[in-house]
């Protein structure tokens, strides 16, 4: 039997046990440490960037365009001190704030922080789109060698003026579990966007396709919320029972949730609206850091993540 992970997500003992962890007086002391380190950090960006400007402004008054030699290589050295200044940040932040709550839940979880998903794993979720951007790629330490990333997917339209303008398509979380099943090709669930004159629409996640077909359930409150493509007839109704589809009636309430698995895993995409984990850039929110509060943030979408695949795995 494959062991079950939900649980331990909506257990009151783990959220204790890291309010105790984090009062321990040794875990106070290294976390103000840290908040002070991180504090700095923050902060420095902001007063190399004002130098730069100041030195930049002066040259130029000074010798005009033949400023633009040193300005160029003032910026270069701004910009790389920038980069690795985040860099820094988010490596202080993965192990002294988000590792430990992690790892705490589930041992041999690792973080990868500049990391990502797969991108055809992103693609397949969410196929409007023309470009992702992904952070904080997690991959927890559970039979199915879960991954984690936050994703940003987008696509560009040209303005009257001919102007390239930015369109977001999805912000949110992508979870993907390693599962061998039996199906052939691939099962899409896929949120409505709206119903019009020329039937469902389900932007940003793709209609459906030649090869697939839609599927309907006996939930009419299914039906009206999400559609099913799929080139698999057999396991998408033997996959998507009663259980499934009440988990995701209750999900749509508090937010849009996409699905896409093949033979080789089930990948779930939360479209929440904001990043989670995002790694301190002020100084408030240095201080507002706390193990608790970062375990919460994705108590509930993991405990949920969790409900589908132990209930899917049951299936094979």
């Amino acid at each position: 039997m494959r062991k079950k992970y939900r649980e331990r997500f909506l257990d009151p003992e783990v959220s204790k046990k890291i309010e105790v962890l984090e009062n321990a007086p040794d875990t106070k002391s290294r976390l103000e440490r840290m908040r002070t380190s991180l504090k700095s950090k923050v902060t420095e960006p902001f007063y190399i960037g004002a130098i730069g400007v100041f030195i930049s402004i002066v040259a130029f008054l000074f010798f005009n365009e033949y400023a633009i030699i040193p300005i160029f290589f003032i910026w270069q050295f701004c910009s790389k001190y920038i980069k690795k200044s985040r860099t820094d940040i988010a490596d202080l932040y993965v192990e002294h704030f988000l590792k430990p709550v992690l790892t705490e839940i589930l041992p041999d979880t690792e973080v990868d922080y500049f990391g990502r998903i797969d991108l055809k794993i992103l693609s397949n979720l969410v196929r409007d789109s023309e470009k992702y951007y992904s952070n904080c790629h997690i991959i927890f330490g559970d039979d199915y060698r879960t991954e984690f990333c936050n994703l940003e997917s987008y696509h560009y339209t040209t303005d009257k003026d001919d102007h390239e303008v930015r369109h977001t398509d999805f912000t949110g979380q992508v979870l993907c579990a390693k599962l061998e099943t039996n199906i052939s090709g691939h099962i899409r669930v896929v949120p409505v966007y709206k119903k019009g004159i020329f039937g469902k629409n389900h932007w940003p996640y793709g209609n459906k396709r030649k090869d697939e077909k839609e599927v309907q359930t006996e939930s009419i409150e299914f039906n009206n919320s999400y559609s099913i493509f799929s080139t698999d007839d057999f396991y998408t109704r033997l996959i998507l029972d009663a259980n499934i589809i009440e988990l995701l009636n209750n999900m749509k309430k508090n937010m849009d949730v996409a699905i896409y698995m093949n033979e080789k895993y089930i990948s779930v995409a939360f479209e929440s609206k904001h990043f989670l984990f995002t790694a301190p850039h002020t100084k408030n929110y240095v201080d507002k850091l706390s193990l608790a509060g970062e375990y919460e943030k994705v108590r509930t979408k993991l405990a949920d993540f969790y409900a589908l695949i132990d209930i899917i795995g049951e299936k094979f």
